[in-house]
């Protein structure tokens, strides 16, 4: 990182070819794309399928869900049907099932915050209907089930580098990867792929980025003054970049974490371990994702049924411990998910950092647990 900003080298540099071929190395026989962000990915299989099956404009989508997804969906002229999730967050096959229907085009199957949707079954059943599917590995590098690494099932899959990730190296326009899975789909995705421009303005995300994730503990975050000083020169703020190739910079960031990243799987597996330990005094809090050995990227705790989810946030900053929330729901027209719903307005974000102890796990544990008193 460094010597690339030493250098000049911000956009274009030898990066993204070495980072290409270490990732082609590890998903054999996939195709490795590399983009700028994960949801430009999502949006270059779509419209590949569209050309496939043009009747086609329905995709699926659980109801628990980042919201760029849904965005990626609508920027490709098609309709989203959400399905709701079962406790782990993830849609069950059985469900994509009931709401398959002939203007299925695809199905979009993220593992969420890392824990891993039943994939196998979910392939056999879009093959069966002869629907594409697009495996949502973006919060996954390098986890595997039944033998096969997330992201390589169905006709493409998705990575993101992108912050609350395995490998992250920015906020936005940071990275993504477009996995190509189905050979028969590969000249047209390589060519989209090939034909997009060189990265270009990434100096400026860059830097936000580290002030937020290393100066906001004593400035506060970007955000708050990058709209000021917008709001007084009478401008809104930048909207998502269009779709690019990733930079040098960037890349070399990924690089750096691809080479350790069964650290970081390892790091995040003990974390999540540490909280189940720590939650078996703490009865009321949930943690609906764990399981033994699991990987999660983000730890996201259940609170109480009736809990004023603001309010616990609000009492835990007062105790030092800085919480997050999770995804709004996205119900689509006509459609119902109450697990979706509910849960959206329950689940607590808690740090879940490199290096955290058993004792800090425990006291972030013990000060939830009194807020609920």
């Amino acid at each position: 990182m460094a010597g690339s900003l030493l250098r000049g080298r911000v956009h274009q540099g030898p990066a993204p070819a070495l980072l290409q071929q270490r990732l082609a190395q590890r998903y054999a026989p996939s195709e490795v794309h590399l983009v700028n962000y994960g949801h430009h990915a999502i949006e270059i299989a779509l419209k590949a399928f569209r050309h496939e099956r043009p009747g086609r404009v329905e995709v699926i989508v659980p109801a628990y869900i980042c919201p760029s997804v849904v965005q990626a969906v609508a920027a490709c002229g098609l309709r989203v049907r959400s399905v709701d999730v079962q406790a782990d967050l993830n849609m069950a096959p059985a469900d994509i099932a009931t709401a398959l229907n002939a203007d299925t085009l695809a199905v979009i199957a993220p593992h969420m915050y890392g824990c891993p949707a039943r994939m196998g079954d979910i392939e056999a059943l879009c093959e069966s209907a002869q629907v594409f599917l697009i495996d949502d590995a973006a919060q996954v590098v390098g986890v595997r089930q039944d033998g096969r690494l997330l992201g390589t099932f169905g006709d493409a899959g998705v990575i993101s580098f992108a912050q609350s990730k395995t490998i992250v190296t920015g906020i936005r326009g940071s990275g993504g990867v477009l996995l190509i899975n189905r050979p028969a789909l590969a000249a047209r995705l390589r060519g989209a792929c090939e034909a997009l421009p060189a990265a270009r303005g990434r100096l400026g995300p860059w830097a936000d980025f580290l002030w937020n994730h290393v100066g906001h503990a004593h400035t506060g975050h970007s955000g708050y003054y990058l709209g000021r000083v917008l709001a007084a020169l009478g401008h809104a703020p930048a909207g998502a970049a269009p779709a690019m190739q990733i930079s040098h910079l960037e890349a070399g960031i990924a690089l750096a974490q691809l080479g350790r990243l069964d650290a970081l799987l390892a790091e995040k597996v003990r974390i999540a371990e540490a909280y189940h330990q720590a939650l078996q005094v703490c009865p009321r809090l949930q943690f609906p994702q764990f399981a033994p050995g699991r990987f999660l990227a983000r730890v996201m705790l259940l609170l109480p049924q009736g809990v004023d989810l603001e309010r616990v946030r609000r009492e835990a900053l007062r105790q030092g411990v800085e919480t997050r929330i999770g995804y709004a729901a996205f119900v689509s027209p006509n459609a119902s998910a109450p697990r979706a719903e509910d849960m959206a307005h329950r689940l607590l974000g808690v740090p879940c950092r490199p290096g955290m102890t058993q004792a800090d796990v425990q006291t972030i544990c013990a000060a939830l647990n009194s807020i609920l008193d």
